[in-house]
């Protein structure tokens, strides 16, 4: 597990959990993610967002609305510092939930505000992974996080 805190994006992503940078280190899923693409295996790599100062390799023709908003506009670490937080670039993305981890963007800037990026980082890929695997133990239920 990452503790790299440059992988907490602003929106409250957390791009070590993210299949595209994984690729970068893991050959066979940049092949897998390239063949869904159309595109070579070697064309499949993304740093992360804050590393890339907000374009990634979703969106490569233009950086992030989002990230430009917050860090390039506003000068913030993230959007929970924003006056106008939430706003509706955090919006859920209801039609591609089942793949995208957009839906948690808020509730992920909240914990963030609360342990800080470094603890959010050290943890992220594992809640991120429980989420999207449907790991709590009951809807409503806690994901399960260390004690505090």
């Amino acid at each position: 597990m990452s503790d790299d805190a440059t992988l907490v994006a602003p929106c409250g992503l957390f791009c070590g959990a993210c299949p595209i940078h994984r690729a970068s280190a893991d050959a066979a899923l940049a092949e897998r993610i390239g063949k869904l693409w159309g595109r070579p295996a070697n064309q499949v790599r993304c740093a992360g967002c804050r590393p890339q100062t907000g374009v990634v390799a979703t969106q490569p023709e233009a950086v992030c609305e989002t990230y430009d908003c917050c860090v390039n506009q506003r000068k913030l670490d993230y959007c929970f510092q924003c006056p106008d937080f939430p706003c509706l670039k955090l919006a859920p993305s209801a039609d591609r939930s089942q793949e995208l981890p957009h839906n948690s963007k808020v509730y992920n800037l909240l914990l963030i505000q609360r342990m800080g990026a470094q603890e959010f980082a050290r943890e992220g890929a594992r809640w991120w992974a429980q989420y999207m695997r449907s790991r709590k133990p009951r809807p409503g239920g806690n994901l399960e996080t260390p004690p505090r």
